[in-house]
């Protein structure tokens, strides 16, 4: 499911859900290889009023036959454990085994509701996460008391199948990119990413993999990709530039010393008055301050031959699952059919 090099689309859920269905309907009507639910929470409320996504991800598999469907990401701050468990479990049933568990820290949420930075122990958190859910899907009885998560559950019963549910990790900073390449099943990089970032996150991924005794060309790495496209592509550019702004100002607000940003080479002096701006006075004039060049340094936006050049530098770099997010372009139907036919082949070929 996640071994080969594949195109897929995510969207964040707090887009309108009928938008999000129909380009999940589109998705799997044209070929694209998987959908992937990104979970916004109430600080997007400038983008669209927040929803959860493994109940998307229940209405897509209901409307879906062939396309594979995934979680990127959710935190094991908002969803204990035993309650990702069942929703992973619920969700292969429903897709026939077409669903694909992608777990990350998203800081900002857990700040948002309540969590202390100095509690957060991401890494902890997520190894430790990532082990009881194996152990409730895998089905034997057991009896774990961690530091961070404790939890027993008996034998499943011997009638039942066992769900084989691919689990990634979502990861920016070296620690939890070492910790995907021990224990994930695939690595997802986050918004922003760009080539220089890959070849770094392939790096310590590999560290990572060594630790478990297997080569980093066992995991396959992705990443969420802010995208735009349409034949006019500076209608593209136009329609990414307020998606860009909140993405910066989170960054600004809830990232130390961000290897993204200076990977992308966008400035303090191109960051900050953006941040200032959607805080101060909207997304409105955020956005307007969202240049072609800060564009060019972070996102994937164009017509068809510039946006797929820019894909096939990141996969050049060892980018295997991107993830084309959000935007997609001015109308997003009329993307998805672009992507289908003048995108994914070019992407497939290399």
């Amino acid at each position: 499911m996640l071994k080969k090099k594949r195109l897929g689309i995510c969207m964040l859920s707090v887009t309108p859900l009928n938008e999000i269905l129909n380009v999940a309907r589109v998705s799997e009507e044209v070929g694209i290889d998987s959908f992937w639910l990104a979970e916004g929470y109430h600080f997007f409320r400038d983008l669209g009023e927040p929803k959860s996504t493994t109940s998307i991800a229940a209405a897509i598999a209901m409307q879906s036959e062939r396309i594979t469907i995934g979680l990127g990401i959710v935190p094991p701050y908002t969803r204990h454990p035993s309650v990702l468990a069942m929703e992973a479990q619920t969700l292969y049933d429903l897709s026939d085994g077409r669903f694909v568990l992608g777990l990350g820290a998203a800081k900002a949420a857990a700040l948002h509701i309540g969590y202390q930075e100095k509690n957060l122990k991401a890494v902890k958190t997520h190894r430790e996460a990532i082990d009881l859910i194996r152990e409730y899907l895998d089905g034997g009885a057991f009896c774990r008391e961690g530091e961070v998560y404790s939890a027993a559950a008996p034998d499943r019963r011997r009638d039942l199948e066992k769900p084989a549910v691919p689990i990634v990790i979502g990861a920016t900073g070296p620690k939890m990119l070492q910790l995907g390449g021990e224990k994930a099943d695939a690595v997802l990089l986050p918004t922003f990413t760009t080539p220089r970032f890959v070849e770094y996150a392939m790096g310590e991924i590999a560290k990572g993999a060594a630790r478990a005794g297997r080569s980093v060309d066992e995991v396959p790495v992705g990443a969420t990709l802010p995208f735009s496209v349409a034949t006019d592509g500076a209608e593209a550019r136009d329609a990414i530039r307020g998606l860009t702004a909140v993405y910066i100002s989170n960054k600004v607000h809830n990232i130390r010393n961000d290897i993204i940003l200076s990977c992308a080479e966008l400035t303090e002096d191109e960051a900050l008055p953006i941040a200032k701006a959607l805080h101060d006075k909207g997304l409105d004039s955020a956005a307007k301050l969202v240049t072609d060049e800060v564009l060019d340094k972070l996102v994937i936006a164009g017509n068809p031959d510039e946006v797929t050049k820019k894909l096939l530098a990141l996969a050049e770099c060892g980018l295997r699952l991107p993830l084309l997010y959000q935007v997609l372009g001015p109308e997003r139907e009329t993307a998805v059919r672009l992507i289908a036919d003048q995108v994914k082949p070019l992407f497939d070929e290399q």
